[in-house]
């Protein structure tokens, strides 16, 4: 910025109503760029309060995204319509905030924003780029909420102004396969056949394409189209000299999700003597228990939904992972580009998307004999890790709800039910017409099935009379609760499979509720997936590999009763036996499998690794070299901050402006004595600050409490200033003693609770939290965990682990809860401002 446009000079010309708009928005910008965001908001600010123009439109429109730059969005929402106010054809103002609304989870406000753009017709001929961008942005949200027929139609007009769109002919495909609108591929306007087949999606075409050649290719256009080429890998390709093997989930579906129920019960059976279990998620908060189970079970469960997927990486390197696992593939959500880092010295994939994924760095899937035969190798980028009896993991722990009558769920109670559960976009027309003629073949037969919507409802039964079947022999299930869901596959005779993308989890369902499965095997990873589970349970006369084969086995079935009752009778008996729901067995295995491909520096097997652990204690750090209180915490900071508060000094100022040399670090400490490294000291009792150093702080975007939280008198009076301080949507990253530590709870029972300098417990704390206390201190101040980590030093006896959990089951609380609770000695938390 020149001598003449210094902000001062800036702010003096706002004031007087004589700032040029270009100089303002120049101007603004230099001091966003130079991390100012709030000095460029009180620049817009005056210039709107001293000028009149008929360009303050525009003003309002960039003072609506500045205020979205620092987290103020009641502002921003504000500023959008007061530009809108001015210019009501101005489309860009109703995009952002239709986008603003979404984000805020106002979909339907967000809906009318952009419907408002479409009703100007006029002034959209002239802006045919942002008239393609309304009707896309309505088309995908429309998507989201289920609204499929209407979006299917906004899509449509979209295509129509312009063909050439291939991530929208990608959505109207997937529609249209959702819709049961068949033929899905169906050319119009300038179209064609071939732009719908070379633009379908990767998980599309696993529902569209029984070849395996197609499959990868529609995997490696994806990633050819959509994901940018890495940097160099950032994992050592020697591996790390851990004692047990760190493994890392990566999925943004670690929430009531058909992953998380699958994989719930492994998090928890991993045996923490060979393996340390991670999670890095970006997955939604929804409440439910099984998100809850599957975050309890993680030994760290870290939060990358803010992180840029560089970011991402970097913070899966630091934590020195040795597996990654990818649990999403190429389905709605994925980020590809964190494994291009590769991040981890091994890379594989698993049970979230069933097909190639051609991510590059990812180095395994896996799978089983039967899933992926050797011939289907060539058409992989993965090399199979093969498990000895199926690739599915399966939890145990899935209650089955009452079975109630038939009558009470709309079924007739005297005839054969057949029932397919899986998803609507998995239905072809090819098994549809294999499933009316068993109904035909089977005359006092119906088939129950699910639908996506009541126009996938209405198309279907259409496709049926069309077929010579009668609509009441279609039968539609609405959505229950999981329990209730499970006990409805007691209802049916028989599940019929969809091809070629098989049910997994829905497969898993019925066999666990008891019912049999009939599927039809094809020549791809997912047309084979219910023929590997069925293996797996002692049922392998139920895969068929040709639809022939499979139609006439439904119908001999569906005759004989005694065979029904027979297969019903095995599949009971073989369940809890079987490989597919031994669920102990497959972690062993699973672990054992993993193991094989650890890699490890040279001489370091991992049986004799160093045991960190010694003597009660975590180690103390080398002369120069941080303790593992200050990595933790660092691992938590996102890059790229500007500016950081560290309460109690500056223990990590130097490792972190080595990392971000250019950022402002402030140490508050109640004496002068500098440690060298922070730009800024604030010498004076953090409870006590004056307003002058409230208003040096404000503009931090992230505060440090190394053990500094808990000896604050008032953390809650505390936390609330500082968020009021706040210039922006500030972070707090804190290490806190856990006074449930199993240690403490010894020394209370003995009588041995002596408080010592720098020892446990600390005699400096004035406050002890627990994992459930600090959680809900951070809350109550207005801040949202995001992020929190164990960190775990010496382990108690079994003894003691046991007298814990005794001692919980007295007090009438979880007995497990409270010994996984009692073994971290810290917590690491990240929490940001709600």
């Amino acid at each position: 910025m020149s001598v003449a446009a210094t902000p001062e000079a800036l702010f003096r010309q706002a004031e007087r109503g004589v700032l040029p708009l270009g100089e303002l928005f120049q101007g603004a910008q230099t001091l966003i760029d130079e991390g100012a965001p709030h000095a460029a908001i009180r620049l817009y600010e005056a210039w709107l309060e001293h000028t009149r123009s008929p360009l303050a439109y525009a003003v309002w429109f960039n003072l609506a995204i500045a205020y979205s730059g620092v987290g103020n969005d009641t502002s921003a929402e504000r500023a959008y319509i007061k530009a809108i106010s001015a210019n009501p054809r101005f489309i860009e103002a109703r995009l952002n905030l239709g986008t603003l609304y979404e984000r805020l989870g106002r979909p339907d406000d967000a809906l009318a924003a952009w419907q408002a753009i479409l009703a100007d017709g006029p002034n959209l001929a002239a802006q045919p780029k942002l008239h393609l961008q309304a009707l896309n942005n309505l088309g995908r949200l429309l998507e989201i909420l289920r609204r499929l027929p209407e979006a299917e139609d906004i899509l449509t007009r979209s295509l129509e102004l312009d063909p050439d769109q291939p991530n929208v002919i990608t959505h109207w495909v997937h529609l249209r396969q959702k819709l049961c609108r068949w033929p899905v591929y169906q050319p119009f306007g300038g179209v064609s056949l071939d732009m719908m087949r070379r633009h379908t999606s990767a998980l599309a075409m696993l529902g569209a394409s029984g070849d395996p050649a197609g499959q990868l290719a529609a995997s490696r256009h994806f990633i050819a189209e959509k994901v940018a080429e890495a940097g160099a890998a950032l994992a050592p390709p020697e591996g790390y000299p851990h004692k047990r093997v760190r493994i890392g989930y990566l999925s943004s579906d670690l929430c009531s999700h058909a992953v998380s129920i699958l994989t719930a019960e492994l998090y928890e059976l991993h045996d923490r003597s060979r393996v340390e279990v991670y999670a890095f998620s970006w997955s939604r908060e929804d409440n439910s228990p099984l998100r809850a189970r599957v975050v309890g079970a993680m030994d760290h469960y870290i939060r990358i939904d803010r992180m840029s997927d560089e970011e991402a990486a970097r913070c899966i390197r630091s934590h020195e992972i040795d597996v990654l696992v990818d649990l999403h593939g190429l389905t709605l959500g994925a980020r590809p580009e964190i494994l291009g880092w590769r991040p981890a010295p091994v890379q594989l994939t698993w049970l979230g998307f069933p097909g190639p994924t051609a991510i590059p760095g990812v180095d395994h899937v896996v799978a089983d004999a039967f899933v992926l035969p050797p011939e289907l190798e060539p058409h992989f980028t993965e090399q199979p890790l093969r498990m000895p009896h199926t690739f599915q993991v399966n939890d145990r722990q899935r209650a089955i709800g009452a079975t109630v009558d038939r009558a009470a769920s709309g079924l007739p109670p005297d005839r054969f039910v057949f029932c397919s559960f899986n998803s609507n976009f998995k239905i072809t027309p090819e098994v549809f017409g294999a499933w009316m003629r068993i109904l035909q073949r089977v005359p006092d037969s119906v088939l129950w099935i699910v639908a996506d919507s009541d126009a996938t409802r209405a198309n279907l039964l259409r496709e049926a009379q069309t077929r010579g079947v009668d609509s009441d022999r279609l039968l539609f299930a609405s959505r229950v609760a999981p329990a209730d869901y499970l006990a409805r596959f007691r209802l049916a005779d028989l599940f019929l499979d969809t091809h070629p993308f098989n049910g997994g989890t829905t497969a898993s369902d019925a066999l666990w509720a008891g019912l049999p499965v009939l599927t039809w095997a094809g020549q791809t990873f997912c047309s084979r997936m219910a023929g590997s589970l069925l293996h797996a349970v002692g049922l392998p006369e139920l895969v068929t590999h040709a639809l022939a084969d499979y139609e006439e086995t439904a119908v001999a079935l569906a005759t004989d009763p005694a065979r029904m009752a027979g297969l019903r009778a095995r599949l009971a008996a073989n369940r809890d036996a079987s490989p597919l729901f031994d669920t102990p067995r497959f972690v062993r295995d699973y672990e054992d499998l993993l193991a094989t491909v650890v890699k490890r520096p040279a001489g370091v097997p991992l049986s004799d690794e160093p045991d960190p652990i010694r003597a009660h204690a975590v180690p103390e750090p080398s002369p120069g070299q941080l303790s593992v209180q200050q990595n933790s915490m660092l691992a938590l900071m996102r890059p790229g901050m500007h500016s950081v508060v560290e309460v109690g000094g500056a223990t990590l100022a130097q490792a972190w402006r080595a990392r971000e040399p250019h950022s402002h670090f402030t140490a508050i400490a109640g004496d002068a004595a500098a440690d060298g490294w922070e730009t800024a000291r604030i010498v004076a009792d953090p409870e006590a600050m004056a307003d002058e150093h409230w208003r040096q702080a404000a503009p931090a975007q992230c505060w440090l409490f190394p053990e500094t939280l808990e000896r604050l008198r008032d953390p809650w009076a505390f936390l609330h200033q500082l968020r009021r301080q706040a210039l922006g949507r500030v972070e707090v990253i804190a290490c806190v003693n856990n006074a449930q530590n199993w240690l403490l709870q010894s020394l209370l029972a003995s009588g041995n609770f002596h408080y010592q300098a720098g020892g446990v417990p600390e005699r400096r704390s004035l406050h002890l939290f627990t994992r459930a206390s600090v959680a809900a201190l951070l809350r109550e101040c207005g801040f949202a965990v995001v992020e929190m980590t164990a960190v775990h030093a010496h382990q108690p006896t079994p003894a003691v682990l046991a007298a814990i959990g005794q001692l919980a089951a007295v007090a009438g609380t979880d007995p497990a809860l409270a010994q996984q609770d009692a073994l971290p000695y810290q917590y690491m938390v990240r929490a940001v401002a709600a």
